[in-house]
């Protein structure tokens, strides 16, 4: 991943950012708030004030653009968001004041100050938003609060999918002897979409070199990033790992030390990545959440950290090989601990179901007790 290329960058509308990756540092060309600020609706006083009786000058609403000093002696009413008159240093909550005719009496003579002094929240030239920022709800109204209506962001990736397999078929279809649905194709581009990108689906390709191939250069021509699931394995009919080769790619490796998992292909040139993945379904799941969705955040320019957090194990979990790390789903219990979910293997993709999130056991542990605590990655 140290190695990603970067997309391009393009100027999109802040009301269009969110899911998108921050392109640039943006610093503020305002300070905010631009004025120091009533925080309630009340009487703007004079702090040595606090225990007379004051004459109401006049009204201050928000949006109020006329400058004024406020006497001695005097108080103003005024709105939340109004700009605190010149001289006054409280604004006293109306819910605090006694209002006679045209004369006030503070109640509360412990009033907080209730105003937000100019300058508070952001100040001209402050950093609000660094370059590779992935952008929130709440990040585009950060944007707009400092006037911008456009930023620049990383282009969104090229992604095409291609599902190998005889056996596989699109959900829909009639179900023979010896086939089962493609549940990959569906997944994939579901997986893209959670991270608001689209990816272009070329189907099913059978078990035959040439077609696996032919398939395979394709895409690449058109995308920057192809993933393919099945036929990475040692089978006669497993294709793909021989075709990735042959198509103009580097292969970085072609096995990992995971389960589910193992057989995954990545190849790459300057420009372009591709994923071979093993055909079972959860097998895509776990490489798609701890490898390629983390390489398509890092092509945009985002370093993606997964959220992990430590929960108690509720019940005993244990493997008899531990050469490899294996990724388990897991539930949340009702009294705050998590437990593994039943999972007889990397084709049990009904298993997540009512997973909560996904929980390992690293290289050289064989089990992980009831009562230590483990690292949950929420999916």
């Amino acid at each position: 991943m140290d190695t990603a290329f970067t997309t391009e960058k393009e100027t999109i509308p802040v009301g269009e950012s969110v899911h998108r990756i921050l392109a640039e540092d943006v610093f503020s060309a305002i300070t905010m708030p631009p004025f120091n600020k009533s925080m309630v609706d009340g009487f703007a006083i004079q702090k040595k004030d606090i225990g007379d009786e004051l004459v109401i000058e006049g009204l201050i609403p928000a949006g109020e653009t006329e400058d004024y000093l406020l006497q001695q002696g005097h108080c103003m009413k005024i709105m939340t968001g109004a700009p605190v008159p010149n001289g006054a240093d409280m604004v006293v909550m109306v819910e605090d004041v006694d209002v006679q005719d045209n004369m006030i009496r503070i109640k509360n003579q412990r009033s907080s100050v209730n105003i937000s002094p100019m300058g508070e929240d952001i100040r001209e030239g402050d950093l609000v938003l660094p370059n590779g920022t992935l952008i929130k709800p709440f990040h585009s109204g950060i944007l707009a609060t400092i006037g911008l209506d456009s930023v620049h962001v990383y282009k969104k990736p090229s992604i095409g999918i291609i599902v190998t397999g005889n056996e596989i078929i699109e959900p829909g279809k009639k179900l023979e002897k010896g086939q089962i649905y493609n549940c990959n194709g569906t997944q994939l581009i579901s997986f893209c979409r959670s991270l608001d990108l689209e990816a272009e689906y070329y189907g099913i390709v059978e078990d035959t070199y040439k077609a696996t191939e032919e398939a395979i250069r394709f895409a690449l021509e058109k995308h920057d990033v192809l993933i393919i699931t099945g036929g990475v394995s040692m089978g006669e009919l497993d294709y793909v790992a021989p075709a990735i080769k042959n198509s103009g790619l580097n292969v970085c490796f072609d096995s990992i030390a995971a389960q589910p998992g193992r057989p995954l292909v990545f190849a790459r040139n300057e420009q372009k990545f591709c994923f071979g993945m093993p055909g079972n379904p959860v097998s895509g799941l776990v490489l798609f959440e701890t490898i390629v969705k983390p390489m398509l955040y890092r092509i945009m320019g985002h370093e993606f950290f997964a959220p992990v957090f430590p929960f108690v194990l509720g019940q005993t979990i244990s493997r008899k090989k531990a050469v490899r790390k294996s990724w388990y789903p897991v539930k949340l219990d009702p009294e705050g601990t998590v437990s593994p979910l039943i999972y007889h293997g990397s084709a049990h993709i009904s298993a997540y179901a009512n997973a909560f999130g996904i929980m390992f056991l690293d290289i050289g542990e064989l089990e992980k007790k009831a009562g230590e605590t483990i690292y949950v990655r929420q999916i």
